[in-house]
C-alpha cells in the first residue's frame, strides 16, 4: 500500500510512500523530508480539520481508522515543529 503525502500546499508536489503494518509515521517523515531538516512533523487533514500525527502511531492503523473517509483525507508535511513540541524532544 501506499501513502500520498503532500510536501507542500501545492497539489502538484507530493510523495508516494510505501507503508507496511510496521511503517511508523517518523519512518514517513524520514523519507519526506528534505536532507539535513530537523523540525518536521506529518499532519492528518480532513474538512479542515488538522491533526498532528504522533511519532509512534503506525500508519496503516492511522489508514484504516478514516475508514470510508479514506478517499477525503490528506497528509501533509509541515516543515517545522509540531505544535507543543520543544526542540530535541522525542515523542513516544
Amino acid at each position: 500500500m501506499f501513502l500520498t503525502v503532500y510536501l507542500s500546499n501545492n497539489d502538484q508536489h507530493f510523495s508516494e510512500v510505501p507503508i507496511t503494518p510496521e511503517t511508523l509515521c517518523r519512518d514517513v517523515v524520514e523519507l519526506c523530508k528534505e536532507p539535513g531538516e530537523s523540525d518536521c512533523y506529518l499532519a492528518e487533514i480532513l474538512r479542515g480539520s488538522e491533526r498532528v500525527v504522533g511519532e509512534g502511531e503506525q500508519m496503516l492503523e492511522v489508514l484504516q481508522r478514516s475508514g470510508q473517509q479514506r478517499g477525503e483525507v490528506r497528509y501533509l508535511l509541515h516543515h517545522q515543529r509540531a505544535p507543543g513540541r520543544e526542540s530535541g524532544k522525542k515523542e513516544t
